[in-house]
């Protein structure tokens, strides 16, 4: 199980670190506005994402290798954050999925831990204001990069709140989905 397990995972890096080599061609061989240090940047975190999830349950690797693929092969490298007027909500309502469910493993490894009774609603209420807090240090981490390094991440503040609340109605939808999940699964079991 566990060579299963290194080789899918090996195999879905490689695809990642492809995907990036082919929206870096895409970008280079077409009048795509993009920059060196956007290209630069897709590798080196396709490379932290890979090694900082590698520990992860595989959903959790897929799902992160997923998600950066979204935010830095499309949205920085091919620069879908400028041609996209919603692009920029969509990637940070797909961060609040995958935060609530980093949030869920990290209830479920609480609970294991304590050795606590599986309670689906108290785990989803935790991954959600989990979720919910890190799309609000995001923001914070942006307003420190514009305030100390000049840069315009955040766009002002319509823009702020909106990658807020795209995050927050991402938990929202996984809470959701994970709870139906759960209680139908529940009454299959009772049947």
């Amino acid at each position: 199980m566990k060579t299963t397990d290194t080789r899918q995972k090996l195999t879905a890096s490689a695809v990642s670190f492809a995907a990036v080599i082919f929206c870096t061609a895409a970008a280079l061989l077409s009048p795509i506005e993009t920059t060196t240090a956007k290209i630069a940047g897709s590798f080196i975190s396709a490379a932290v994402v890979s090694l900082a999830a590698w520990k992860f349950p595989r959903r959790f690797y897929f799902s992160a290798l997923i998600f950066h693929f979204f935010a830095a092969s499309l949205g920085s490298v091919i620069n879908l954050y400028k041609y996209v007027g919603f692009y920029d909500k969509l990637v940070h309502y797909l961060s609040g999925i995958l935060l609530a469910e980093a949030g869920m493993m990290i209830a479920g490894f609480i609970f294991k831990k304590r050795r606590l009774p599986d309670d689906i609603p108290a785990k989803l209420t935790f991954s959600f204001f989990f979720s919910a807090a890190c799309a609000g240090f995001w923001e914070i981490y942006e307003f420190t990069a514009d305030a100390l390094l000049g840069l315009n991440m955040q766009g002002g503040n319509s823009n702020t709140m909106g990658d807020i609340i795209s995050g927050v109605l991402g938990a929202l939808t996984y809470s959701l989905v994970v709870y139906a999940v759960s209680r139908k699964s529940r009454k299959r079991s009772t049947q």
